[in-house]
């Protein structure tokens, strides 16, 4: 029998080759980011999958455009794209310095929960104001950002950093930090890959919604390449195949 996930992958194949094809300024497109959970990943075969790469893929097949990916340490994927060395950088989340280096799409692609982890068993919690947590550690992972709240008292916090959310796991199982700041998309994954699921727990309130966009180099021709695929990314929203993509992967769409 054939699995219903297997079904509504022909189906949803089926749709986006009906969408017809232009070839309006095509080139070659090097897209570039780090492993984010269902939104760009790697295989052990190779193959590049989740929401981003999925998007990318129908609008470069639109406008006539070979597309390349590649996974990369998140800030080495961000200078490349803002050195113009890769056109397209998936799934950064906005903030003003970013949009110094970058020109961001018109809408994002999908949105995160930005939440605390504790140790299961702890007694720790939080009421949402950072100010109740004197002399208790909180750790991030390098590069992300959290929120304007987070943002604006991350001085006065002074986090811990860890290099990778991998790490900055380990380095809360290990009691290196009391608290850890992540996205429940990315952390929910990776604490399952890692077999610590029954080990950390999510805390509320929410620290904050991010939504994730694609970024785009800063020169002409990524600019003229932002317009086109913001324009083909509309069709692909207002005829429901975004949509589709999205479930398929259970990623949260913005509204």
């Amino acid at each position: 029998m054939i699995q219903l996930k297997t079904v509504f992958s022909i189906a949803l194949l089926a749709l986006v080759f009906a969408l017809p094809v232009t070839a309006a300024n095509a080139g070659q497109v090097l897209a570039v980011g780090t492993e984010f959970a269902n939104v760009f990943e790697r295989t052990p075969t190779g193959e590049f999958t989740g929401l981003g790469a999925d998007i990318i893929r129908v609008l470069a097949r639109q406008n006539g455009d070979e597309v390349k990916f590649e996974i990369y340490p998140w800030a080495r994927a961000q200078w490349m794209v803002e050195h113009e060395q890769a056109q397209i950088l998936i799934g950064p989340y906005k903030t003003s310095e970013r949009e110094a280096k970058y020109g961001f799409a018109k809408r994002a692609f999908y949105r995160d929960i930005m939440a605390l982890y504790i140790r299961k068993g702890s007694d720790l919690n939080w009421d949402g104001n950072y100010a109740s947590m004197p002399g208790l550690k909180l750790g991030v992972i390098n590069g992300w950002v959290y929120g304007p709240q987070f943002e604006n008292l991350r001085t006065i916090i002074k986090p811990v950093v860890a290099n990778t959310l991998t790490n900055g796991l380990n380095m809360l199982l290990a009691k290196r930090v009391d608290y850890l700041a992540s996205n429940m998309r990315n952390t929910e994954a990776t604490m399952k890959t890692m077999g610590i699921s029954n080990e950390l727990l999510m805390i509320e309130p929410f620290m904050d919604m991010q939504d994730g966009y694609l970024a785009y180099c800063k020169n002409a021709n990524c600019e003229q390449l932002r317009l086109r695929y913001d324009e083909l990314y509309e069709q692909l929203r207002d005829g429901g195949i975004l949509q589709l993509m999205a479930r398929r992967l259970g990623v949260r769409l913005p509204p």
